[in-house]
């Protein structure tokens, strides 16, 4: 074999596998590791401001209901765990934890596409792990509590 046919027998070989290397995409794969470290975390959301209120499995009108927003640090340890400091505003009425004092504390999971679950106390949040690890968007689906939320968190 002479070397120009080697020579080009293996720029070949190694064209062939460049392009099978760059062309395939792959599906990132998620789980509890893909969040870890500090997210800083917005939401807006409705709260009933009566005991008659979603869970009750009675409709409510608009005026059933009192705005609440919430801004806060979520940190997540990379096992299924989290402790988060919110300061929550429930329409101008009430603040809670205005002083960053006590920390809220959950559970999460994550599916291999990327879709998971935090819980806390009895709140519940679907969520979407977006630009590769570095944001969360996600709903509330409290199934008693009646809240209606949907925010964002940025990695930090």
């Amino acid at each position: 074999m002479s070397k120009a046919r080697l020579f080009r027998s293996v720029l070949a070989l190694g064209v062939v596998a460049l392009i099978m290397h760059v062309s395939l995409p792959r599906a990132q794969a998620y789980d509890l590791s893909s969040l870890n470290g500090s997210y800083a975390d917005s939401f807006s959301a409705f709260h009933p401001i009566s005991a008659t209120g979603p869970g009750s499995g009675m409709l409510v009108s608009v005026s059933g209901y009192a705005a609440e927003y919430e801004a806060g640090l979520y940190t997540f340890n990379g096992a299924g765990g989290f402790t988060a400091r919110a300061v929550f505003n429930f329409s101008g009425a009430g603040i809670f934890n205005a002083s960053w004092s006590q920390n809220l504390t959950g559970t999460y999971t994550v599916n291999a596409d990327g879709t998971g679950t935090l819980t806390f106390f009895e709140h519940r949040r679907h969520f979407v792990i977006g630009a590769g690890g570095k944001e969360l968007k996600y709903i509330g689906t409290d199934p008693n509590t009646g809240i209606l939320v949907s925010g964002s968190m940025v990695k930090q």
